[in-house]
C-alpha cells in the first residue's frame, strides 16, 4: 500500500511539475510573441479591419435587416453565373474557410502520429500536454470555421432568394400572361436555397481537398497512397453512377411534382364550384393519379438513393479497414511508425467522407441543379429591361395598327389584323358574337397582354414605348373575370400603391372619389369595416355584384384618360348601371376614352361609335347609328341576338 501511495505521490508531484514548466513556458512562449507580433497585428487592423467589418456584417446581421429586392434585382445574372456581383463574396469567404477547415482536418492524425512514435516512446508527459493544447485549440477553430462557414452558405442562400425572386415572379407572370405554364416557379427557388445549405453541399466543397489527403498518405508511404487513391476513384465511380441513374429520374420528379401542385391548386380555388357540381370524388381521383405518379417517381428515386448511399458508405469502411491492416502490415514490416498506422487510417477516412456525403445527399443536390436548370432556361429567355424616356401624359387618341392577339391559352389566335383609331372624348361600344375575339381585344387596349402582330399606339407612342407602370396610370380596366386580391377594399381600389405617393399627396381622396364615380361608396360604408374590410384570397368575402362595383371604382382611380370595361354591367342591378352610365359619361366630359364591351341597352345606347368583331375580325367600326343600320340590313346573325334587339332604333 505504501508503494502505491508513494508511486501516485511521485506521479502526481512529476505531472504537476510538467504541467507548471508547460505553464511557465507558454506564459514566457506567449509574451513574447506578443511583443513581437504587435506591430504586425496593428498593421493587420489597419489593412483588414475594413474587411473583417464587411464579413462580421454579412455573418451575423438579420437576414430580415437586408432590403428587400428592388426593380433593379433581376434573378438572370445572378443564376446563369456564380462570377455575379452579388454572390462572389460569399463564394469566395466560403471556399476560403473550407480551405482552412480542411487544413486543419490533418490535426488529428499529426497529435495521433506525435503521441505514438514520439510521446510513448519517451514518456514525454509536457510534449503530451503541449499537443493535447494545440490539438485542443486546432478542433476549436475548426468548429468555428465550420459553423461561419454554414452561416455563410445560409447568407448566400438568403442572397440568391433575395437577388432572383423578384425576377422568377416577373418572369412567372409574364409567362401566365402569354398562356405559357412557366418552367420554374418560386418552389424551384426553394429548393435551389436548400441545396445550397444542404450537408451535400458541404460535401461538395470539401471534395476538392480529398487529393490532399491522398497525396499525404502517399507521404506516408507509397502503398497507402496507392489504397487511398484506388479507394477515391472507386468512390468517385459510385457517385458517378449514382447522378447517371438518377438524373432522368430527378427531372422527372420536379416535373410531376409541379404537375400535381399546379393542379392541386387549381381545384382549390375552384372549390366551391366542384363541390356544387357533386364532382369532388371524381376531381380527388382524377388528381390521385397524378399525386400517384409523383409519389412512384419519389420513391424510385429515394429507392435508387438508398442503394448507392449505402454502397458507398460499405466502401468506405472496408477501404478504412484495410488501410488499418495495411499499415498495421507495414509497421511489422518495419516500413512505417506505429503512429503512422492511425494517421493514415485517420486520413483515408477523410479522403472519402466528403464523396459519401455527397453521395448521400444527392437527390436533395440534384433537385437543386434541376431547378436551376429550369431558372436559368426561364430567366435567360426574360426580355432584357431597359429604361424608357418619360412620355408626357397623353390626350387619349388611340390607333390600332394591324393588332392580332392571342386567347388566354396562348395557342388559338383571337384577334387577327384589328385596325381602327379613336379620339380623346369618345365612347366606343365593341360587340359581337360568343368567341368573337371581343375579350382579347380588350386585353390588348389595357395593355393586360401584348399583341403578337402589328401595335397600339397612344397619342402617337407604341403602348411598347412606354414604362408599363407608368402607362398603367393614364389606363383604368375592368376584365371580364373580376380579380380582387387580399387586403382591404381601399387597397384592391388603388391597386396596392402606397398611402403616400411620390409627390406626399394621400391616396385616401382618391379612393373615396373612385368609388363615388362608380356608385360603390354607399356599399363599401355598409361592408363591416368600409374601406378597411379585409377580402380574402381572389377578393373572398363580398358577393359577385359587390366585387364588381368595387372593380369599377378601381377602373376609375386616378382618372384614367382611357377606360376599357368587359362586360362592366353583368353582375350590376338597375342603380349599379345608372352609376356606369354616368360615370362613362364622366370619363367622356373631361375627353377621355372609354371602351365598352356590352350587350345591353343600358350602356350601348350612350356610345358614339360600335365596332362590330366576328371570329377575331373587325368587320364593321363607325358611328353606333350606322353601324346598327348596316347590320339590321345585312347580316344581323353577326352580332348577338341580344344586342342586336336592346340597340335597334
Amino acid at each position: 500500500m505504501d508503494s502505491g501511495k508513494d508511486f501516485i505521490d511521485r506521479l502526481g508531484r512529476r505531472v504537476q511539475a510538467a504541467i507548471d514548466s508547460g505553464q511557465r513556458l507558454l506564459v514566457g512562449a506567449w509574451n513574447a510573441t506578443r511583443r513581437a507580433a504587435e506591430p504586425a497585428i496593428e498593421s493587420g487592423r489597419r489593412l483588414f479591419g475594413p474587411a473583417w467589418n464587411a464579413i462580421s456584417q454579412r455573418l451575423f446581421s438579420r437576414p430580415a435587416d437586408q432590403e428587400l429586392p428592388g426593380a433593379e434585382a433581376t434573378g438572370a445574372p445572378v443564376l446563369l453565373s456564380l462570377r455575379s456581383p452579388g454572390l462572389r463574396p460569399y463564394l469566395g469567404l466560403i471556399l476560403g474557410f473550407s480551405a482552412a477547415i480542411n487544413v486543419l482536418y490533418l490535426a488529428p492524425s499529426l497529435f495521433m502520429l506525435q503521441v505514438y512514435d514520439r510521446v510513448l516512446p519517451t514518456s514525454g508527459i509536457l510534449t503530451l500536454v503541449l499537443l493535447g493544447i494545440v490539438m485542443v485549440v486546432a478542433l476549436v477553430v475548426m468548429a468555428i470555421l465550420d459553423a461561419v462557414r454554414a452561416r455563410l452558405l445560409s447568407r448566400m442562400a438568403v442572397r440568391v432568394e433575395r437577388l432572383a425572386v423578384d425576377g422568377v415572379m416577373e418572369a412567372n407572370m409574364r409567362l401566365r400572361r402569354a398562356g405559357v405554364r412557366p418552367p420554374a416557379t418560386a418552389r424551384d427557388l426553394d429548393t435551389l436555397r436548400q441545396g445550397i445549405t444542404s450537408p451535400a453541399a458541404i460535401g461538395l466543397l470539401d471534395l476538392p481537398w480529398t487529393p490532399l489527403f491522398v497525396i499525404i498518405c502517399f507521404m506516408i508511404h507509397l502503398w497507402l497512397g496507392a489504397l487511398a487513391l484506388a479507394g477515391a476513384f472507386l468512390i468517385f465511380a459510385l457517385a458517378l453512377a449514382n447522378e447517371r441513374s438518377s438524373r432522368d429520374a430527378l427531372g422527372k420528379l420536379s416535373m410531376k411534382a409541379a404537375i400535381f401542385y399546379g393542379a392541386h391548386e387549381g381545384d382549390l380555388a375552384s372549390s366551391e364550384t366542384i363541390h356544387a357540381l357533386g364532382a369532388e370524388r371524381r376531381f380527388r381521383k382524377r388528381r390521385m393519379v397524378a399525386r400517384n405518379e409523383y409519389l412512384v417517381a419519389q420513391t424510385s428515386t429515394a429507392f435508387t438513393g438508398a442503394g448507392f448511399a449505402a454502397t458507398t458508405k460499405t466502401m468506405r469502411m472496408a477501404l478504412q479497414s484495410a488501410a488499418l491492416g495495411l499499415g498495421a502490415y507495414l509497421a511489422v514490416e518495419r516500413q512505417i511508425s506505429a503512429g503512422s498506422i492511425i494517421a493514415a487510417t485517420i486520413l483515408t477516412a477523410r479522403a472519402f467522407a466528403p464523396v459519401e456525403q455527397l453521395v448521400s445527399g444527392w437527390r436533395q443536390i440534384g433537385l437543386a441543379f434541376t431547378s436551376l436548370k429550369s431558372l436559368r432556361a426561364m430567366l435567360g429567355d426574360a426580355e432584357n429591361t431597359r429604361t424608357h424616356t418619360p412620355l408626357p401624359a397623353p390626350q387619349g387618341r388611340i390607333s390600332v395598327e394591324q393588332a392580332s392577339a392571342t386567347a388566354p391559352d396562348g395557342r388559338t389566335m383571337a384577334l387577327q389584323g384589328a385596325n381602327f383609331s379613336v379620339e380623346p372624348g369618345e365612347i366606343i361600344g365593341i360587340i359581337g358574337p360568343s368567341g368573337a375575339g371581343k375579350t382579347t381585344l380588350a386585353r390588348v387596349l389595357a395593355n393586360a397582354v401584348a399583341p403578337k402582330g402589328g401595335t397600339v399606339r397612344i397619342d402617337g407612342a407604341r403602348y411598347a414605348d412606354w414604362d408599363h407602370e407608368a402607362l398603367a396610370e393614364h389606363i383604368g380596366y375592368l376584365p371580364q373575370r373580376i380579380d380582387l386580391f387580399d387586403g382591404s377594399v381601399a387597397q384592391n381600389i388603388a391597386s396596392f400603391r402606397p398611402t403616400v405617393d411620390a409627390a406626399g399627396a394621400d391616396t385616401g381622396p382618391r379612393v373615396v372619389e373612385a368609388a363615388m364615380a362608380a356608385g360603390a361608396h354607399d356599399l363599401i360604408l355598409r361592408l363591416p369595416n368600409g374601406y378597411e374590410t379585409e377580402l380574402g384570397g381572389g377578393g373572398a368575402g363580398i358577393s359577385p355584384g359587390q366585387a364588381q362595383r368595387i372593380a369599377l371604382a378601381r377602373a376609375f382611380y386616378g382618372n384614367p384618360r382611357v377606360v376599357v370595361l368587359d362586360e362592366p354591367n353583368s353582375h350590376l342591378d338597375v342603380d349599379g348601371e345608372v352609376a356606369l352610365v354616368a360615370a362613362i359619361e364622366t370619363v367622356k366630359a373631361r375627353g377621355g376614352v372609354v371602351f365598352v364591351v356590352a350587350h345591353r341597352a343600358g350602356v350601348l345606347n350612350i356610345v358614339d361609335k360600335l365596332l362590330v368583331l366576328r371570329e377575331g375580325r373587325v368587320i364593321e367600326f363607325g358611328p353606333r347609328a350606322a353601324v346598327l343600320a348596316k347590320i339590321a340590313g345585312t347580316k344581323p346573325e353577326t352580332v348577338s341576338a341580344p344586342a342586336l334587339v336592346s340597340v335597334r332604333p
